[in-house]
């Protein structure tokens, strides 16, 4: 167990807290699918949780049917259906890297100094 002021943890906050929202998103369906892996019934449903937690259901059937999703997810997982909802999420995650990659490509090229890279002069 990490203690809460070990630079692992503070590492951890930092990326979180310096994420995307669809990177966060990644992250948590990251956590899920760690946690069906573990048969961690805790890690997989906190992280159900903020996925469900994250959706904005004013936005319409999408975000339903995500909500039910992991509602489902977190349901098979009770149920001690860990690889059945891994394989859920999986999909889930894969189409969401799609979404990642096009957000990407669709962006205008960033100067390197954002990034931590300088040129030498």
């Amino acid at each position: 167990m990490i203690a809460k002021g070990q630079p692992s943890q503070k590492y951890r906050e930092l990326q979180v807290h310096s994420a995307t929202p669809l990177q966060r998103t990644l992250m948590a369906y990251d956590a899920a699918i760690i946690g069906c892996g573990h048969r961690d019934l805790k890690k997989t449903t906190d992280a159900l949780n903020v996925l469900r937690g994250s959706l904005d259901l004013e936005q319409g059937e999408v975000a339903w049917r995500l909500f039910r999703i992991y509602q489902y997810c977190a349901d098979l997982a009770r149920a001690g259906q860990y690889d059945d909802a891994s394989e859920i999420l999986r999909s889930l995650v894969q189409a969401w890297i799609e979404v990642l990659v096009q957000e990407k490509d669709a962006r205008p090229a960033q100067p390197a100094a954002r990034y931590g890279v300088y040129a030498s002069a």
